[in-house]
């Protein structure tokens, strides 16, 4: 299907078809018909009757300040499209120049960044109507050539620049197995935000449920089946491996005393971490220890500019969870014992037992290794800028 064709047939469907891409991380392969010209820019990969995205479509809507400007930046690596809204950009810059506006220009230029070398290329500037105009209104806020489609189409093309020369084809993800988690957590998988549920299909992301993926009558298996209450698992399970070895330091996972009320579901949670040397360094919240837990494991978050604070927002959400299953234990804390969670004693158990030993124990160790690895690595950056005379806490 050619993009004109595409603006008289299922335009609509196939706009929405890449926003889903873009916020879901999978659709119908079939739901793109008529972009194909865009995969080489690595943004998705196709796994049989399923499109995937990659973690660069995610790295590309980063570089937009608003979600939504995401889909714009896509139908700009269309080449026609492209080589059409270039021609626009190329003749506000003209005008700008014409009129004297050096602040608008400057700024303008300033934004174009990588995509300075493209405009300079531009050999027919127009700011006519394109071809593309009711592709335009469905993706810009205007037709590209109207002066209010302008800062959005300079972001859209100057955050896609050089991804029109294409992008290495990225490996295929194997298909998740959930009582493998070496399957699940490798690099290139993406991860969507903690939802109580989401009906959203996920063959290849890892979905963001606390329900209804699989496992409901056993605990283990809830946990193997739902990938955030699996990494909350490995955190508590880390926490216990790493104090069994008695001389190497520890993790806590600590509430302030404000926070108490809100055991249940706290607004955050935050890391301690014991070195080897018996020093507490106290490092922040649950939800940094998840972004660099994930980074250690090659996983992506998909979500717009996903910071710890958007992560500790949404982890009050899984902390219930696991405590409603059997996973996390709230402790009160008593004299020196700051209140803390902990690792259920039943699920422990269960750690060592046929499934648990078998799926979370042994072909889950990458994950637990990760979350330890990440621990120490933030510990001894907190401990080095604590040093340096900058904002490092360390406990007592």
């Amino acid at each position: 299907m050619t993009v004109a064709a595409l603006q008289r047939r299922a335009l609509t469907r196939t706009v929405d078809a890449v926003r889903s891409l873009l916020a879901q991380g999978e659709v119908p392969a079939s739901a793109l018909d008529g972009l194909e010209g865009i995969q080489s820019g690595g943004l998705w990969s196709e796994r049989g009757a399923v499109l995937v995205a990659t973690p660069l479509a995610v790295a590309l809507a980063d570089r937009l300040p608003d979600a939504a400007e995401a889909a714009p930046a896509v139908v700009s690596l269309l080449s026609d499209v492209r080589a059409a809204w270039l021609r626009v950009l190329r003749a506000r810059f003209t005008e700008m120049s014409e009129r004297g506006d050096v602040a608008a220009l400057a700024e303008a230029v300033t934004g174009a960044g990588d995509l300075a070398g493209a405009l300079v290329a531009v050999e027919a500037p127009s700011l006519s109507p394109t071809p593309f105009g009711e592709l335009e209104r469905s993706v810009l806020p205007a037709a590209a050539h109207e002066a209010p489609a302008f800062p959005v189409l300079l972001r859209a093309l100057a955050a896609t620049a050089g991804m029109a020369d294409g992008a290495p084809t990225p490996q295929p993800l194997p298909d998740i197995v959930f009582d493998d988690p070496s399957t699940a957590w490798r690099p290139g998988r993406l991860l969507r935000l903690p939802e109580a549920t989401d009906t959203a299909p996920a063959t290849v992301v890892l979905s963001g449920a606390l329900d209804g993926r699989g496992g409901e009558g056993d605990v283990m298996r809830w946990a193997l089946h739902h990938p955030w209450a699996f990494l909350l698992a490995q955190m508590v399970f880390t926490k216990e491996a790493w104090e069994a070895e008695r001389v190497s330091g520890g993790i806590a996972f600590e509430l302030e005393p404000a926070h108490l009320p809100q055991f249940q579901r706290p607004p955050c949670v935050e890391v301690v971490v014991t070195r080897p040397n018996g020093e507490e360094v106290r490092c922040g919240s649950l939800g940094e220890l998840v972004r660099r837990a994930l980074a250690q494991l090659g996983v992506t978050l998909l979500g717009h500019r996903v910071t710890a604070s958007t992560l500790d927002d949404r982890l009050g959400l899984v902390v219930d969870a696991v405590q409603r299953r059997g996973v996390w234990r709230f402790e009160h804390g008593t004299g020196a014992r700051h209140p803390a969670y902990a690792i259920d004693p039943a699920f422990s158990d269960a750690c060592y037992r046929a499934l648990g030993s078998r799926a979370f124990y042994r072909l889950g160790s990458p994950v637990t290794a990760a979350v330890r690895r990440a621990a120490e690595t933030w510990a001894a950056e907190r401990i080095a800028r604590a040093g340096a005379g900058t904002s490092g806490e360390v406990a007592s």
